[in-house]
């Protein structure tokens, strides 16, 4: 059993160790964006496998999305081919703790459970379970977005709000202070 912990937290590090420029803010934007896009490829393959339910060939296999997924040039070539390899020697559980580790996003689990998941779960099922999933990574992006928007806007009218309030100091200064100075200089001169 330690020995299989072990192999875990080693594949782990060596994917942290390799992958590990998916740090960035930008970066995980792209992941995101991979991930966003690898589910849209098996929300086709889901209504394709609902379409041809009956006919032998007609569903793809995990195998066969992960080869798909590894064939393309895309941010996250590396973490499925890592997630290949452990799958085709058993380790399904190892598979997505390397992805996980290797993606940095916290959505990347969610989305690796289901490819490996993908032979056992009948096509309409995995149809509806797409959806949920493509709806609510794009939820998380629009509130991203609405974050970076509100700093920025923030950003953008603290110079205007610096000088309305240095308006209303001056104005201040001028109504209460200015009369208050002369008054004082009357008294004591």
């Amino acid at each position: 059993m330690s020995g299989l912990r072990e192999a875990l937290a080693k594949a782990s590090a060596i994917a942290g160790k390799k992958l590990s420029r998916f740090k960035t803010a930008r970066q995980s934007e792209f992941v995101q964006r991979d991930i966003y896009s690898a589910l849209s490829v098996l929300r086709n393959h889901a209504s394709a496998g609902f379409q041809n339910e009956g006919e032998i060939g007609a569903y793809v296999t995990t195998d066969y999305l992960l080869e798909q997924f590894s064939a393309s040039d895309s941010p996250l070539q590396e973490a499925y081919i890592g997630a290949l390899r452990l799958l085709r020697t058993g380790r399904k559980n190892e598979a997505a703790e390397y992805f996980t580790a290797a993606a940095g996003v916290p959505f990347a689990r969610d989305f690796i459970l289901l490819v490996l998941d993908w032979d056992a779960v009948p096509p309409g099922k995995l149809k509806k379970t797409v959806a949920a999933y493509q709806t609510a990574l794009k939820e998380v992006r629009t509130t991203e977005l609405m974050r970076k928007n509100e700093v920025l806007s923030d950003l953008v009218y603290m110079p205007v709000i610096m000088g309305v309030l240095v308006i209303f100091a001056n104005f201040i200064y001028v109504a209460y202070f200015a009369e208050q100075q002369s008054l004082f200089s009357e008294l004591f001169f």
